[in-house]
């Protein structure tokens, strides 16, 4: 479905980087994923940050594990030949990041 918000079905090169290249990236050089490692880590960082203002290094890992989560679920959802199963699938996926996130909120 073009357009999908949660950048499945977006024109080529216009979706999410780690869902696209995730598994070509872990067959790169150890150059290129620790390149790969050090944008991360600027993502998580500032993702750990929202998630824990008073000490974002406690936040980290989770943050990296809710990375995982959302761009395993834009992975599966891309593969499918089923439009409406891969929408299900976005939303649950959302459903799911949001419900860690306030189970975490609330730890």
């Amino acid at each position: 479905m073009p357009g999908r918000p949660g950048g499945r079905g977006l024109p080529q090169g216009d979706g999410c980087p780690n869902a696209a290249l995730l598994d070509e990236i872990g067959r790169c050089t150890d150059t290129t994923r620790q390149a790969y490692t050090d944008g991360v880590l600027v993502l998580i960082d500032g993702i750990a940050t929202r998630m824990a203002p008073e000490a974002p290094s406690s936040a980290r890992v989770k943050a990296l594990s809710l990375l995982g989560l959302m761009a395993g679920t834009l992975q599966l959802s891309r593969a499918l030949t089923d439009s409406q199963l891969a929408d299900e699938l976005l939303d649950q996926g959302i459903s799911n990041a949001l419900a860690l996130l306030d189970a975490w909120q609330r730890d």
